[in-house]
């Protein structure tokens, strides 16, 4: 598993695919995601910002099971709708766009969501970049981190600053 942590000369550095984007050595929150008694997910929420979220952030999901990539597709795009009332039909540029930028995860993958401006996301696999939401970015993120979340204790771990675990 690609540690999500690198130690250099005792200082913890964020993921690769977060360097140079912000000076965060660790995590401005996290929270960990659970159906029942098991362990899904743990969230991430990397920024510079004083106020969570931040106009730019990294969101990263590490993996604590296997997922196959039409799962989280049709998962996304479900959770999008919703929280838009849109129709699904409605998604079919998303839904493109996460077919190429998603893939089957295992236990130890992490997932890595950059808000690089309003409406857009760039998706990294492991440090590897996979592709881009070029509209609907911030729809996607709301899944975790909007008022509409389904999981709103642990939104408001995420942003509150606090790690739950």
């Amino acid at each position: 598993m690609l540690a999500l942590l690198c130690a250099i000369g005792g200082t913890a550095v964020a993921s690769p695919e977060l360097a140079g984007r912000i000076a965060a050595e660790r995590p401005a929150a996290c929270a960990d995601y659970r159906f029942l008694f098991l362990s899904l997910y743990r969230a991430e929420l990397w920024t510079d910002a004083a106020e969570m979220p931040g106009e730019t952030f990294g969101l990263s999901l590490i993996y604590r099971r296997s997922f196959s990539r039409d799962d989280l597709i049709s998962n996304s795009i479900s959770e999008m709708a919703r929280i838009s009332g849109r129709p699904e039909a409605d998604f079919d540029v998303a839904r493109a766009e996460l077919d190429e930028a998603f893939q089957d995860v295992v236990s130890g993958d992490r997932y890595t969501a950059w808000r690089s401006g309003p409406g857009s996301v760039e998706f990294f696999l492991n440090g590897a970049p996979t592709g881009t939401l070029s509209r609907d970015g911030d729809l996607f993120l709301d899944i975790w981190l909007g008022p509409q979340s389904r999981d709103l204790k642990r939104r408001n771990i995420l942003l509150s600053g606090r790690c739950d675990g």
